[in-house]
Formats: C-alpha cells, sequence, structure tokens
C-alpha cells in the first residue's frame, strides 16, 4: 500500500494506489530505498530527498511511526510508546517547528512515587524507619527506586555525550551487576537495582551503557537548568502527528504493509524483496528496522562476520505499555504520589499528561523478567490484571480506571523489544562499527546513534546515513 500526501492529511491510507518500481531496465526507479517509516526512516528520507535525491520508504506495519504510536481515536490522545522531548532534542525541536507544530511543558517537575514492596505501601518519607528495609546506614534512606546510583562512581566519569565510545573508559564495559557487587550492593540492593531494567538480569547490560544513559540524561537535565527552560516537553496533540507530518511532507511514496524479507547487493545497485512477492531497485539503501528484524533478513553478499555478529548479539529491551484513562484523581482521595514503584507485576506507574489538553493517563509499564507479555496474556487479559492488582493494593483506583490500550513491544511483529542497549564487552568489540556502510547499505536506527539516545539518536542516526549516502551519490 502506498500511501499519498492526500491519504495522510486525510487521515486515511486505505484509497491509496500502489505501483511497483521493480527493475525495469538498468536504471533504478528510484535513488534510495529507506526501510522503515519511525523517526530514523523518516528523517533520512527527508534529508534526502532535500539533496535532490529519489527515495521510497517501505514500512512493514500499517501505520507510519515505528516505537511512535499515539492513539488518536482515545480521549486525550495518549502514547503507547515515546512521550517526551528533551531540552537537548535539537533535530526533533527543529523538525517540530519546520512543520508547524507546537510544543509544551510537561506539567509537574520531578516526579515522586508511592513504594510498595513486601507487600506494603510506603512512601519515601516512610521507608527509611520501616521494618522490611534491609539495609543499614546512609543507604537506608535511599528510596527503593534509587538503590543502584548509589552504587555507581559520582560524578559521572563520562565528560560528554560521545565518551562512552573511547577506549579510556573501557574499563567500565563490564558486567552491571558484577559491577555493582563489587562496589558493595548486596543481593538485597541487587534485587531493588533490577526493578524496572528492561533486561532478565543486571548482568546483561554493560555498565559503560548504564553510564551512558546517565551521562545523557545529566546532560539533559545540565542544560535545561543553564537555560532556564524545561526538562522535557510534549507534542501538542501526540508525537504521532509529528511522524505523520513527517510522512506526508515526502515527495516520494511512504508503502506500509511491506515487509522486506531480502536485500541483494549488486555492483549497479540494490535489489530489494518484500513478503508480498514485490521487488523494487535502487541506487542505495537506508535500513533503519532494529536488528531484532534484521536477524530475519536475507543480506547477500554476507555481511562483514563483526557487523553480521553484532546484529545477532546486541540485546534489546522487553517491555509492555498498558494504559488507562483516570475518571478521577486517585492521589487526591489517599494524599498520596501518583506514580508507583513497587515488587508487584505491575512494577510502575507513572502519570503522562493528556496530548491534547487538560487531564492525565496512567502508564503502566513492565519490563524484563516481569514483562506481563512474556506469560501469554492477551491484551484484554493485561488491561484486566493490571486494574485488578491497583484496585488491591491502592483502593483509590477502585471504579477510577479504564484500559484504552496495550502495546506488547516485546511480541510486537515489527519490532521484537524496545530499544538496543550493549552487553558487557560490546562496546569495545563493536565500537563505532555501524558509522560505516556495507557496501550500498546504509543502518541506521537509535541502536547506531553515537551521541543521542531514544529518539533524537534516531534522529541523529538517521542524518548521518543520509548524509553518508548523498557524499556518494
Amino acid at each position: 500500500m502506498t500511501v499519498s500526501r492526500r491519504d495522510f492529511l486525510a487521515g486515511s491510507a486505505g484509497g491509496a494506489a500502489t505501483f511497483a518500481l521493480a527493475g525495469c531496465g538498468r536504471e533504478p526507479a528510484t535513488d534510495v530505498i529507506v526501510i522503515g517509516a519511525g523517526l530514523a526512516g523518516l528523517h533520512a528520507a527527508r534529508l534526502l530527498e532535500k539533496q535532490g535525491a529519489r527515495v521510497t520508504v517501505l514500512e512493514a506495519s500499517n501505520r507510519v511511526g515505528g516505537r511512535v504510536e499515539t492513539l488518536f481515536d482515545a480521549e486525550g490522545t495518549p502514547e503507547m510508546g515515546a512521550a517526551d522531548v528533551g531540552t537537548i532534542y535539537t533535530r526533533i525541536l527543529a523538525t517540530v517547528e519546520e512543520l508547524g507544530l507546537q510544543i509544551k511543558p510537561w506539567p509537574g517537575g520531578m516526579p515522586s512515587y508511592w513504594f510498595h514492596f513486601q507487600g506494603q505501601g510506603f512512601t519515601a518519607d516512610q521507608w527509611p524507619e520501616l521494618a522490611i528495609n534491609p539495609f543499614e546506614g546512609k543507604l537506608r534512606k535511599v528510596n527503593p527506586s534509587g538503590v543502584a546510583q548509589a552504587f555507581m562512581p559520582r560524578p559521572n566519569p563520562l565528560p560528554d555525550l560521545g565518551a562512552w565510545l573511547q577506549a579510556e573508559f573501557g574499563e567500565y564495559d563490564v558486567p552491571y551487576g558484577q559491577f555493582l557487587a563489587e562496589k558493595g550492593a548486596n543481593d538485597d540492593a541487587l534485587k531493588y537495582a533490577l526493578i524496572g531494567q528492561q533486561y532478565d538480569n543486571l548482568d546483561a547490560l554493560s555498565t559503560l551503557w548504564m553510564l551512558r544513559a546517565g551521562r545523557f540524561t545529566l546532560t539533559s537535565m545540565e542544560t535545561a537548568f543553564a537555560q532556564g527552560k524545561p526538562i522535557r516537553y510534549l507534542v501538542d496533540g501526540g508525537m504521532g502527528r509529528l511522524t505523520n507530518a513527517m510522512a506526508t511532507s515526502l515527495s516520494g511514496d511512504v508503502r506500509l504493509n511491506h515487509r522486506v524479507t531480502a536485500i541483494e547487493q549488486g555492483s549497479s545497485g540494490v535489489k530489494i524483496s518484500c513478503d508480498n512477492g514485490e521487488q523494487l531497485r535502487a541506487s542505495f539503501v537506508v535500513c533503519t528496522a532494529p536488528f531484532t528484524i534484521v536477524r530475519n533478513i536475507g543480506i547477500t553478499p554476507a555481511l562483514p562476520p563483526l557487523m553480521a555478529e553484532a546484529i545477532q548479539q546486541i540485546p534489546y529491551g522487553q517491555a509492555t505499555s498498558v494504559i488507562m484513562n483516570i475518571s478521577g484523581r486517585y492521589w487526591e482521595e489517599d494524599g498520596l504520589p501518583a506514580n508507583m514503584w513497587t515488587d508487584l507485576p505491575i512494577e510502575r506507574a507513572f502519570i503522562n499528561p493528556s496530548t491534547t489538553g487538560d487531564g492525565e493517563h496512567l502508564w503502566v509499564f513492565t519490563t524484563g523478567a516481569g514483562d506481563l507479555a512474556r506469560r501469554g496474556l492477551t491484551d484484554d487479559e493485561m488491561g484486566e490484571f493490571v486494574i485488578s492488582e491497583l484496585n488491591r493494593v491502592r483502593p483509590s483506583t477502585v471504579g477510577r480506571l479504564e484500559t484504552v490500550g496495550v502495546r506488547s513491544w516485546t511480541r510486537d511483529p515489527t519490532t521484537l523489544g524496545t530499544y538496543a542497549a550493549r552487553a558487557p564487552g560490546q562496546i569495545t568489540r563493536y565500537g563505532r562499527l555501524f558509522s560505516e556502510p556495507a557496501g550500498r547499505l546504509y543502518f541506521a536506527g537509535e541502536h547506531t546513534a553515537e551521541l543521542n539516545l531514544g529518539i533524537e539518536g534516531a534522529m541523529e542516526s538517521g542524518e548521518a546515513a543520509a548524509n553518508a549516502a548523498v557524499a556518494v551519490m
């Protein structure tokens, strides 16, 4: 299915026509095929077109956005994926302005939490005096959500956003759990540190990767404070408005329901095969699909061994979002913080603002070994379970919650995970591996970004791939 500008503006892609690009003669019908219509792919496509390239975007799902997904049909248009825009997200902010969209400050300050551990609910102020608190000394005063940080080096040893790739910091490219234990974290501390992580155990992550994430957060906060700006924003009307606007701004086609199954490089171009039997030809290809998906794409000739290994081995988080409408502010009834951090199966719950006006949604985010989707529950069953569990431990929520959306990124066939991380040793081993193309094939996506994380990392990577392709066109 081809999505035209008119179809997007009308809010429907149903009537769009298709046309084949499969090789007619030696001259490809397009210069660059971009695989994936998330932020990385759409940004790359727009930059390529600005340089005069003919571009076709192929998207496996029936919508654009990737891990950006706004429920436009639900009250308040809640976000199922990426929700906030940081002050240092310069590419996102510039694109929002260029496309005539608006941002507004994220309401409220730093979140506070109501905690529930070992069958007991409590606030941060109550935690130091509780009998269930397993810690001693200064650690006894550290909230359960901050236990891991108590064992990390302070200040963060990475001086800037790109330092994680410098050899001098390779000493931190070791298992995260092992590092915390060596710094004094006991079994209880490690148990608390695992809550909220998108992986089954702490040693699945490199400590250097965690330091990188910490540096990114610190830089964002420091920049906001220095400039007197909010720490984060939301896109008025939803993040999906941004990806939709990016797609409609393209002159070339965004073709939905086109899952790429093979990439074949030749001396004069690239042939792309899709699961619908269609074949397309181009001079170059920019692949922004997550590595979880690239693993199942046949690529010939074979990629260099280290690149192929990285694609197979780089880990992805596992998580499920359950979004609920709130018909009454339960936290005003019980006088407790609205956000929750627990050892329950629901793990964590956050208040997210409506993107279209007043009001809030409750976002329950289950991750890693605790990901509800890994229990084999259906979406409806997950929604029912979450409300039941919240009602049980927080009576003020009874009658005030309604599930409006469930998105398991773990089992979503177009992502098979959330975001990429690095396992111990992988930063040292792979470094800037994907900064160079494999022949006519360029990789992009947040998993290849070198400075930024998340949605700004996606934009950074799309820009890098587009610039590299333009340089040789």
